[in-house]
């Protein structure tokens, strides 16, 4: 899987633990989709956590940055389910053909 940033200048350091722990899970050789999925849940609870914390000024700016990540992210995952689904069809056509042959 390609690096992915998660950061920006106004990630709180909370944040920064979970997209730290997000990208070495991206990055690792086999990837956990239990663990992907609940750690893209705890983001979004700490993400929502902190905005409430935050003025509207601060709420814009965090917002801005915070959407070009999530985007990556979406597109990171997007790519991921595509890669299962093409991994699955394989599955399935192999299994055709050894049903065909047996």
């Amino acid at each position: 899987m390609n690096k992915i940033n998660l950061e920006h200048p106004f990630t709180p350091p909370e944040l920064s633990v979970l997209n730290q722990e997000i990208a070495a899970l991206l990055n690792s050789e086999a990837l956990d989709e239990q663990s992907f999925h609940s750690l893209s849940v705890k983001r979004d609870r700490c993400i929502n956590n902190y905005l409430s914390t935050l003025d509207q000024a601060q709420k814009a700016q965090f917002c801005e940055a915070e959407i070009k990540v999530n985007d990556a992210l979406v597109d990171c995952a997007q790519r991921l389910f595509n890669q299962s689904l093409k991994e699955l069809s394989g599955l399935i056509r192999g299994r055709k053909a050894i049903k065909k042959y047996y």
